[in-house]
């Protein structure tokens, strides 16, 4: 690991510890044993190394094999998607705790958030869809209401880090799996008998 990569880790550990009101770059500094204009020569202040940390973040979302639509995928599909997006939004966790601060000093991160919300919208009803084929959803189910659902696994999947720390206080693995079980939960109201089956399976 190089020393750019070290700055990076350090800083991801004490954003999620302290929050980004509190580290600068000092702070990082200090963690690492090392003076802060080392920092400086590879990030011009800590808005520069949040800025980093949040596309890095992005760019191993975007790596992830989730909501895949492909002929057959099953509702385990669905599950072990949820699953493995809230892992790593908890690896990053600090971005969702000061996401809307993050955004008014960065704009352009909003545009990113923008247009990864219009690829996860198109993923999610490709799959819904699919879905309707195998029979698991219903299909009385106006467009509109699938658009509502999307905004609802939205709301949830980037704003349960700050219910978590306001509310349930649960800490890695256990956070994780409460709240992808009420993420599941949403799409229950949705399902045919063979979809309840499949979801107690």
């Amino acid at each position: 690991m190089n020393t750019k990569e070290k700055i990076l880790v350090t800083a991801l550990e004490l954003f999620n510890e302290q929050g980004i009101d509190v580290i600068t770059i000092r702070h990082i500094a200090k963690e690492m044993g090392i003076s802060h204009s080392n920092i400086q020569y590879y990030f011009k202040n800590a808005d520069d190394i949040i800025y980093t940390l949040y596309t890095q973040h992005i760019a191993a979302m975007n790596e992830l094999p989730v909501f895949a639509s492909s002929p057959g995928a099953g509702l385990g599909t669905l599950r072990e998607s949820i699953t493995t997006i809230l892992q790593h939004i908890y690896r990053y966790r600090f971005i969702y705790i000061h996401f809307v601060v993050i955004t008014r000093r960065m704009p352009e991160i909003k545009k990113v958030y923008a247009q990864r919300f219009g690829i996860r919208r198109r993923q999610l009803l490709r799959l819904f869809e699919n879905y309707r084929e195998q029979g698991i959803v219903r299909e009385d189910i106006p467009v509109e209401v699938w658009e509502s659902l999307i905004r609802s696994i939205y709301l949830i999947g980037d704003f349960w880090i700050s219910s978590n720390e306001l509310t349930t206080g649960l800490k890695g693995k256990k956070a994780v799996n409460y709240y992808a079980r009420l993420l599941e939960d949403l799409f229950y109201p949705y399902l045919t008998e063979k979809g309840k089956q499949l979801a107690a399976s």
